[in-house]
């Protein structure tokens, strides 16, 4: 599965803003080689814009810098459904999940029994900071990383050691950090060509999904305008069926 490269980079690569973001500087700045890691997961409405977005990067590379192109080695595409299930690093995760204020996303248990499992040294997850909400495990994360480095340190006692088998270079960059970074070195326009929906909608963001929430707050202007038009519907809707609760609750109280 690995490949001799000089100072190569294991990288969890999603064909989104962050993880790319990681990898072009690499690429761009810093001239390492980078071994993309890609789990695909049929099931996921993303996965097909996911694969589109990292093409399109992957070719915009080539156009701007041949080159520094040669870089990026070909995507090691490992399907979900072959990540070994690992009673122990699921039951750290639910017990830490049932701990925070917050729970935290599934896709970092199976992420963790990934990295486990194929033994790939220093697999990088972007995970960034975020700037209009708490990220609770940036918070949990925080407490733990090394320096600089984003090499994380646990006691293999404490359940958050499922994340030793990761590093995490982004955690105190933003997705505003990104975006200046990527225009003061030359490949804003590359990253542009990401995606973010978890669940497209007529091939557009749906503008209701977690992560267009946090596209909406953060990178506003890569929303679509129907899309937006459509969180907009969505929460006023929701906001309509809370109040029909509230009210139905009163009702039945005062009935008492």
């Amino acid at each position: 599965m690995k490949h001799d490269c000089d100072g190569e980079v294991n990288l969890l690569w999603s064909g989104g803003w962050d993880s790319t973001f990681r990898l072009l500087y690499l690429v761009f700045v810093e001239k390492r080689c980078v071994q993309p890691y890609y789990i695909i997961d049929v099931n996921r409405d993303s996965t097909l814009h996911e694969l589109r977005a990292m093409h399109a990067v992957h070719e915009w590379v080539i156009k701007k810098n041949p080159q520094l192109a040669n870089l990026i080695k070909p995507t090691i595409i490992v399907s979900i459904d072959d990540i070994r299930l690992d009673p122990e690093i699921t039951a750290k995760f639910n017990r830490l999940s049932e701990s925070l204020p917050k729970p935290i996303g599934p896709q970092y248990e199976f992420l963790a029994r990934f990295a486990k499992q194929y033994n790939i040294p220093n697999l990088e997850l972007c995970i960034e900071l975020s700037e209009r909400a708490p990220n609770t495990l940036v918070n949990l994360l925080s407490k733990y990383v090394n320096g600089d480095s984003g090499i994380i340190q646990f006691d293999e006692n404490d359940d958050a050691s499922i994340f030793s088998f990761l590093k995490f270079p982004l955690l105190k960059i933003s997705k505003s950090d990104m975006k200046r970074i990527a225009a003061e070195k030359g490949f804003l326009d590359i990253l542009e060509k990401t995606w973010f929906c978890q669940k497209p909608w007529h091939n557009k963001p749906c503008g209701i999904c977690g992560p267009c929430e946090i596209a909406i707050k953060e990178l506003g202007y890569r929303v679509p305008e129907i899309s937006r038009l459509r969180r907009k519907i969505w929460m006023f809707f929701r906001y309509i069926v809370k109040i029909a609760k509230s009210i139905k609750r009163i009702l039945k109280n005062c009935l008492c």
